[in-house]
């Protein structure tokens, strides 16, 4: 590690082999401009899927087969897409767009609630599954599309690669092609490119213009000022250990600022939690310290006021507060705020983890962690840990047998 822990933000390109994480950030926009223009693959893709049987016999394991034009009451099917961590935050951040914009039915779930409810309740119903995991090794994930498969539902899978297990499971796939720049990393890319990918998928289902692409013309500029921003929050940490960290938003950004939480508490040594901005006053707020940092995460209006009253009372507590906000929803108390790109609310969710992740990098090099290490080399035990929770298809079975 450097003396100046912020060093390698100043060069102009991060050495992927020393800063993997760094890198990683540092390339979003080029990598979903590159899966952006893919989009004609991942429409079809999504018209196929609630269109029913596809253009001739998929292959199991292969891409996904493009169907012929969606017939009338497809977009009546259900769909539900699901995951474990990354894939169920993005799977929810699209829940408003999907049923605001789109006019889908469709539901964001976790690999459990599917295995064990919605898959249930939809098994005399025509359903539709997308099934989201990178690596294709979560547990729950491929439990959930075996009983999808099993049961007759049409079901694709959205992953990276050959996508693992899961992509042997799940007769079409389609995979994000995003390269890994260190194994075991934690997700910055991927997941921007997950929401993405599914987005368009979704699109294709509804029959609508790919309008998520048309949501990134300003992420090369918000890439630039996310990390500044990031960098002068981190800076005055430098030596003052956090207490705690709470991320607070509502509405579709709740998935988002539950993502932030998840990459936070990889990253850093103290708690971190997430929760609907209202709410933290009747539960969190009563046992939150004064020296906590708290994060809004503001796309709507009525959100950004309440938001803007919270921020004031904490003030007067000492509290230090920062908001990511968008145009017209600005949250005026904060102590410091970084105002997104202009987009509608429902598609906010696609660029508003982006800044997120550049307060977990920075905040992480700020307490001395190094968040560019593999979680496997970080914390081994740990990380074998969570491997017998939900990954256990990564182990030798001599490896869990008496776990």
């Amino acid at each position: 590690m450097e003396t100046d822990p912020f060093s390698p933000a100043m060069a102009d390109n991060a050495d992927p082999t020393t800063h993997p994480m760094l890198a990683d950030l540092r390339r979003q926009s080029a990598v979903l401009e590159t899966l952006s223009a893919r989009r004609a693959e991942f429409t079809t893709a999504g018209r196929a899927l609630v269109g029913g049987a596809a253009g001739g016999p998929a292959q199991p394991g292969g891409p996904a087969q493009p169907g012929g034009p969606a017939q009338p009451g497809d977009a009546a099917r259900a769909i539900v897409a699901f995951g474990s961590g990354d894939g169920w935050f993005a799977a929810r951040a699209a829940t408003d767009y999907a049923r605001r914009t789109l006019g889908l039915r469709y539901e964001g779930a976790s690999s459990l609630d599917t295995l064990a409810y919605r898959g249930p309740r939809h098994a005399r119903g025509a359903l539709a599954g997308i099934a989201i995991s990178m690596s294709g090794s979560a547990d729950r994930t491929n439990e959930a599309a075996e009983f999808l498969r099993d049961a007759g539902q049409a079901l694709i899978a959205l992953t990276n690669g050959g996508g693992g297990t899961l992509g042997r499971i799940a007769a079409n796939r389609l995979s994000l092609e995003v390269a890994d720049l260190a194994p075991f990393l934690t997700g910055t890319t991927k997941y921007t490119a997950s929401l993405l990918g599914l987005l368009m998928m979704l699109e294709g289902a509804a029959g609508a213009k790919a309008a998520s692409v048309d949501a990134l013309g300003g992420l090369p500029a918000l890439l630039t000022a996310s990390e500044r921003f990031a960098r002068t929050i981190a800076s005055g940490f430098v030596g003052r250990p956090l207490t705690g960290i709470r991320i607070l938003s509502a509405g579709p950004n709740l998935a988002t600022a539950d993502y932030a939480m998840a990459k936070l508490i990889k990253l850093l040594p103290v708690p971190v939690w997430s929760d609907e901005v209202e709410e933290f006053a009747h539960r969190q707020f009563w046992s939150c310290p004064a020296t906590d940092l708290v994060i809004y995460l503001a796309s709507n209006p009525a959100v950004a006021r309440c938001a803007s009253a919270s921020a004031n009372a904490l003030a007067a507590m000492g509290m230090q507060t920062i908001a990511i906000d968008m145009p017209g929803c600005e949250v005026r108390g904060a102590v410091a705020r970084l105002t997104l790109p202009g987009v509608t609310e429902p598609l906010s969710p696609l660029i508003a983890a982006i800044p997120l992740q550049f307060i977990a990098y920075f905040l992480a090099r700020a307490s001395g962690g190094n968040p560019d290490a593999s979680q496997e080399v970080a914390d081994p035990a740990r990380f074998r840990a969570a491997q017998l929770l939900s990954r256990r298809g990564e182990l030798e079975p001599e490896q869990f047998a008496s776990a």
